[in-house]
This record gives C-alpha cells, structure tokens and sequence, in this order.
C-alpha cells in the first residue's frame, strides 16, 4: 500500500508536469515580456533630463515636456514657459540628440530614461505634455515599454504625427532627409509598425489629443482619420470649440483650448472632456502667462524650419528595430 507521503510526492510531480505542458496564461505572458534595453550611453541619457524645479516627493505631481522635431527641450520650455509657470508644477524636458531630428526610436530612449527617473524622484505617476513629434514619442515609448503606463497618468498630445503627415514628401536617395523626417512621413516603415500595435492609447495611461484643422505642417487633421487623433483618447479639434480661429502647427501647443484641456486633464481622473472646458475658452487666443509677440515667434515655424537642422541626411528611412515589428501585449501588473 503507497504511504500517504509518497502518495503526495507523486501528486506534487504530476502537477509539475502539467504545469509545464499548459500554455502559459494571458496575465504571465504579459509579464514575462522584456522589454527593450536601452542602448543609448547611459551618460549621455542622464545628462539630457532637465528639471529647473525640484521635485517634491509627493507633492504637485510633476509634467514632463517633450518638444517636437528641430527644437531643443530648452527651446520649447523657454517658448512655453509663462504659460507652464502659471500651472504650479514642476516642468522637466528632455533634450534629444540632433535637435529631436534623428532616428525616433533613440531619442524614445532618452524619453524612457527621463519618465523613469521623474517617476522615481516623484514617487507617483507623472504627466507627460508633447508637441508634434513631441506627441508621438510617448506614445512609442508606453507602447515598447509597458511598465512606463504605471509611471505615466497622462499624456497630451498636441498636433501629434502618430499617422504621418502626409506634407513630407520627395525624401529619397537622390534627395535624402533626416531620420525624422522619413519616419513621420505618411505611410513611414516606423509608423506602420506602431500602427499596427492592438492599442494606439495604451492604458491604465489617459490620453488627449488636441490638434488644429490649419496645421501647416501635419496633415490631414480633419475627415474620418485626422492624423494627430488616436483611437481610445478623447480628440479634440480647436476649431470644434472655437469655429474659425486660425492656430498653426506649433501654435497649437500655445492655444487657450490646449491649455483648457491639459488643465482638465490633470486635474480629473481620466482625459479631458469638452463639456468640462470653461464657457469663455475662446475669449482669449493663448494660453495665460503669454502674450501675442510670444505666439508670433513660433507660430509662423513650418517646414523650412522643419527641414534645416543639424542630424545627418539618409538615402533611406532607418531600419525599424525588432522589438517593434512583434505584437506588444497589455499593461504589466
């Protein structure tokens, strides 16, 4: 007669084996995903955060600004600093390789780097605030680094190029571009990639996008696929809320309506909501803290600006990196 000892030995093992033969369910196969590793020098990635006003652990939740293509991080906090002031929290940017006009997929890095030190400093999700290509970057790096969705309660993205714009054009052996500049083009090999993904707002993150229907460097921002909006967030056109103004690319980051409906975002759980933004949204043009000489120095900015920075010129669009060629599952527990 087997003794109860080796009765459960035996248990035990049949247990083990059939643990090994069944698939691995959902919630494990989500965790067990690596994330990429960062190959950018790790000195380099430190050296590039910036944050002009402490972080309080615990305190007013900080905002990570991300500026778009052909600025510095410096450039857009100084740009948009008046208005950023008047919100209380502390600001910090990144400032990217080549002016934000190389390769996507490293200066997502340095974004990853920056949200992840932030965060830690903080102790609490932080927001993230971007601009053009400023919108699509956190986008990338929640996407290939799913542990940054707990790090991050918002993102605002304004005039974002998640679907490309369809304003770039000509880019070729005969006539190359910077790393950017092929990769935010419509139909580009990176964006296809993360168009692609299951989730183009990828949770428990909140997501809000603003855009203007007279963008003179993305389009298209209005019909049935506006270029800047993505499916899961709440998309808010400016004219839709003040029919007829004229807002331009980078204006767009400096409108009453962007700053209406940051403020509603981070100060309600989930995004914004239209119905939430003050009756007199379109009384003023700008957000408070700047004037109209500020807005008149970035608004007329479109692709000449666009074009003319310092990244080295490619006959072809970089390689899409493996890790973002695979499905990419859910947020980790």
């Amino acid at each position: 007669m087997t003794s109860p000892i080796r009765r459960g030995l035996v248990a035990a093992a049949l247990l083990s084996l059939i643990a090994i033969a069944l698939p691995a369910s959902p919630a494990v196969a989500k965790s067990s995903q690596k994330e990429p590793a960062l190959t950018a020098p790790k000195a380099r990635l430190a050296e590039s955060l910036v944050c002009p006003n402490k972080i309080k652990r615990g305190g007013v939740q900080p905002m990570m600004l991300v500026t778009g293509t052909g600025y510095t991080g410096e450039e857009a906090y100084a740009i948009g600093s008046a208005a950023l002031k008047t919100t209380g929290r502390p600001i910090c940017y990144v400032n990217f390789p080549f002016r934000t006009t190389g390769d996507i997929q490293v200066s997502a890095e340095y974004l990853v780097s920056g949200i992840r030190r932030v965060a830690a400093s903080y102790g609490k999700p932080i927001a993230v605030f971007g601009v053009s290509q400023g919108g699509l970057l956190p986008r990338w790096a929640l996407t290939y680094w799913p542990s940054l969705r707990a790090k991050v309660s918002d993102v605002i993205s304004v005039a974002g190029t998640h679907h490309g714009t369809n304003l770039i054009s000509g880019c070729s052996a005969i006539k190359p571009c910077q790393a950017a500049t092929w990769q935010q083009a419509a139909g580009s090999k990176l964006l296809q990639a993360i168009n692609r993904q299951p989730d183009e707002s990828p949770g428990p993150t909140s997501w809000t996008t603003v855009r203007t229907a007279t963008d003179e460097t993305v389009q298209p921002q209005t019909g049935k696929n506006p270029t800047s909006s993505l499916k899961g967030a709440t998309n808010i056109l400016i004219q839709d809320i003040c029919p007829g103004r004229h807002v331009s690319h980078i204006g767009s980051a400096l409108d009453s309506v962007t700053f209406a409906a940051t403020e509603d975002a981070l100060t309600h759980k989930g995004p914004a909501k239209v119905k939430r933004l003050p009756k007199n949204v379109c009384s003023k043009l700008l957000a408070p803290g700047l004037s109209v000489t500020a807005a008149g120095f970035v608004a007329p900015s479109g692709l000449s600006h666009f074009f003319a920075d310092p990244a080295p010129k490619l006959a072809a669009e970089p390689r899409v990196r493996s890790y973002a060629t695979r499905r990419v599952a859910g947020t980790l527990p």
